[in-house]
């Protein structure tokens, strides 16, 4: 009978899995809350004063439908985005394996993770053009927009995957040569 030891790097792998599936359900939940507030505002325009967590979109549904549903979309599509990214970073870390971490696989979920942050930095920014065009009728999202940190983190996992790519390079001269 073998016992398998867990080393640090597979307990440390093992509880950013936990933490990255408990994101991805909190952004589902957020989603969903967005998805059904807006559905109910359809029904019942009073809804709209606590959209998520406090958000007041009274006056702007009150004033215009379209744009209400503008904002919401923006809202419902970054945070789905948010979700698939916390879904593919699980997946990741599932797909590591220890013993030879370089892989190609590997290399193009996190081109894929990059360019899922960077579509969030666009549509982020996108968003806080149109909710600074709005002005007052947005409520308190004005300064809610804030889109440095996905461009930064689009550009840091893009460099962690041209590493990996280059680590699965190397890794493959290697057992060439043996």
């Amino acid at each position: 009978m073998e016992i398998k030891v867990n080393t640090r790097t597979e307990q440390i792998l093992t509880v950013l899995k936990i933490l990255a599936w408990i994101a991805f359900f909190g952004f589902v939940v957020k989603a969903g809350t967005y998805l059904f507030s807006t559905v109910s505002s359809c029904w019942n325009p009073e809804s709209a004063k606590n959209i998520y967590q406090g958000l007041d979109l009274f006056t702007l549904r009150h004033d215009s439908t379209s744009l209400f549903l503008i904002l919401i979309f923006f809202l419902l599509l970054i945070t789905v985005l948010k979700a698939i990214v916390w879904w593919m970073v699980a997946k990741l870390i599932g797909k590591i394996k220890i013993e030879n971490p370089f892989s190609m696989e590997v290399a193009h979920q996190l081109e894929y993770i990059s360019c899922s942050l960077f579509t969030i930095w666009v549509l982020s920014v996108s968003g806080g053009g149109f909710v600074a065009w709005l002005g007052e009728k947005a409520g308190h999202l004005n300064d809610s927009w804030n889109t440095g940190p996905f461009l930064f983190m689009a550009g840091l996992v893009f460099v962690i995957s041209q590493i990996f790519r280059r680590g699965v390079e190397i890794q493959s001269e290697n057992d060439l040569t043996v």
